[in-house]
């Protein structure tokens, strides 16, 4: 989750240099405002090469430095009065052109990107800077468009509609009134989307080997039916060789208002199965005998999850230490109640397919330390 709010920079500040020749432009010369901003550019290109080692991207920069190479044609063509009067509106138009070219190269970059050998980590940081990326050019590439299209019409008024005033704000400031509007509402936006990013909870996505390769928003995930595995930890109770079952929400994911095991939880990112095990089940009784056992790891896969499931078992000896899980509601189980009621969609699919092999090993086994028959 760090990684990825590092990549969720305000990209949009790469178009300071673009409004810093505007805003000079309105007391010093063309000539002195492109050599200012082109001089500011330089070192943008510096600072963002250093501090892209921290996973800092400001890929507007390179079509801001685009527009000033393309303006730079027009001051070899000696288009002075041009030059003098129409400025800013040419870096408009000239960046227009560039976003328009860069629009049509997303799904190559995307391409690329997905076919590299970078690592996953870093993967997924570019992908999400570049969709912020492909999303800023859109929305600058529209509205400069609109503004010069203003321009134009305001151009074929006559005189008495649009004033000398409102001429000169069109053609001087509103550009650069619109690319400050720009940042500030980048600003905004990823504010408000770190703050839900926050909220997020962020799953580690396995490949086909079980290794962690990146991480993905478990809400994302769900809208992607099947295509990411996540890990889920899941802890059977049993006291006295019965298996203590309680009503899983309604409201959950997958196999809801079914009986199951009271703990699952899913594998947050950056965190190991074990301690998984700890949050879940908080201060275990002191007895070796009584700690939660691993028993089998599984690929659980239905029609909505693929998930990797690590299975414990916590066997409880004292009515006290089984009392500390009785809040959860539900009931003990014997190994007879559960066989009569298996494949009524009364249990989730999970215990569906732990159960018999939870039967001839824990089962088995603490029905004959306890030396109680199954019933």
């Amino acid at each position: 989750m760090n990684n990825i709010n590092k990549s969720m920079q305000n990209q949009a500040t790469g178009l300071l240099p673009l409004l810093l020749f505007m805003l000079l432009n309105n007391f010093f010369s063309y000539k002195l405002s492109f050599i200012i901003a082109v001089l500011f550019c330089v070192i943008s290109l510096v600072l963002y090469r250093i501090l892209s080692k921290d996973k800092v991207y400001l890929f507007l920069l390179l079509p801001a430095s685009a527009t000033l190479m393309l303006y730079a044609v027009f001051l070899f063509l000696r288009l002075e009065p041009v030059l003098f009067t129409y400025s800013p509106v040419i870096i408009e138009v000239l960046l227009v052109v560039v976003m328009a070219i860069i629009g049509f190269t997303k799904q190559t970059v995307v391409r690329r990107l997905r076919n590299s050998r970078t690592p996953a980590y870093r993967k997924t940081m570019l992908r999400t800077a570049l969709n912020e990326f492909y999303f800023l050019v859109r929305i600058i590439q529209s509205i400069y468009t609109l503004h010069l299209f203003v321009i134009l019409f305001c151009t074929m008024l006559p005189e008495d509609m649009c004033n000398e005033y409102a001429r000169y704000f069109l053609f001087r400031y509103m550009g650069l009134i619109l690319g400050i509007g720009v940042i500030g509402y980048e600003q905004i936006r990823l504010f408000l989307m770190q703050g839900s990013l926050k909220k997020e909870m962020w799953l580690p996505v396995l490949d086909d080997s079980e290794k962690v390769i990146g991480c993905m928003a478990r809400s994302v995930s769900r809208t992607a039916t099947k295509k990411y595995c996540h890990p889920v930890v899941r802890v059977a109770i049993v006291y006295n060789g019965m298996l203590y079952l309680t009503k899983r929400n309604r409201k959950d994911y997958v196999s809801p208002d079914t009986l199951d095991y009271p703990f699952q939880q899913d594998v947050i990112y950056r965190h190991t199965v074990d301690t998984t095990v700890k949050d879940i089940l908080g201060t275990l009784p002191e007895e070796k005998d009584s700690e939660p056992r691993f028993m089998i790891r599984y690929m659980y896969e239905n029609e909505k999850v693929k998930q990797q499931v690590s299975l414990f078992v916590l066997c409880l000896r004292t009515e006290e230490q089984f009392a500390k899980y009785r809040h959860f509601g539900g009931k003990l189980w014997t190994e007879k109640q559960i066989d009569e009621n298996l494949g009524k969609d009364l249990y989730s699919g999970y215990f569906e397919e732990e159960y018999p092999y939870l039967k001839n090993t824990i089962l088995f086994a603490e029905n004959f330390l306890t030396g109680s028959p199954v019933q």
